[in-house]
């Protein structure tokens, strides 16, 4: 046993310990509940339809958002402009991760984001079928709006 022992910290860790167990059993027993409602539906739609098959039905996949409107776009200028030739799609993934300080992969997004903005371009594909991209097609125009300050506008050839 440890000479010093800390009473208030394992009291707090033991009502934390209490707390889980109490929200495990309170999901066992919603998915108890769940699985019931699934065979009563399942019975439904075998009245309905004896011919479909249940097991074709897909759990909805719910989306996380992890960027918020115009961030991952403002990201990708920001790393291509600052890169000194083209960047991969996996490098321009890492510095994004990087930046948003994001524990999952979100090489899907950006790669989807590359391939729809108007002014990146790809250019080249290595070896290992990785694709490089670069920033195309993008100015930055100062323009003053109401108060006289200026402001960025992206500008793009149509």
């Amino acid at each position: 046993m440890n000479e010093k022992t800390h009473p208030h910290t394992t009291a707090a860790l033991a009502v934390r310990r209490a707390q889980l167990l109490a929200d495990n059993r309170l999901l066992r027993e919603r998915i108890r509940q769940n699985e019931g409602y699934i065979k009563s539906l399942d019975t439904a739609i075998g009245l309905m339809n004896p011919a479909f098959d249940p097991g074709t039905v897909l759990p909805k996949r719910r989306y996380t958002r992890t960027f918020e409107r115009g961030e991952l776009k403002s990201l990708v200028i920001r790393i291509l402009k600052a890169a000194n030739g083209p960047l991969s799609t996996e490098d321009i993934t890492a510095q994004v991760m990087a930046r948003k300080v994001l524990a999952e992969d979100c090489r899907g997004e950006v790669r989807r984001a590359l391939m729809s903005y108007g002014f990146v371009k790809r250019v080249s594909q290595d070896d290992d079928h990785r694709d490089y991209w670069i920033l195309e097609r993008y100015a930055a125009k100062d323009e003053a709006n109401e108060g006289g300050t200026p402001m960025l506008r992206l500008l793009r050839d149509q």
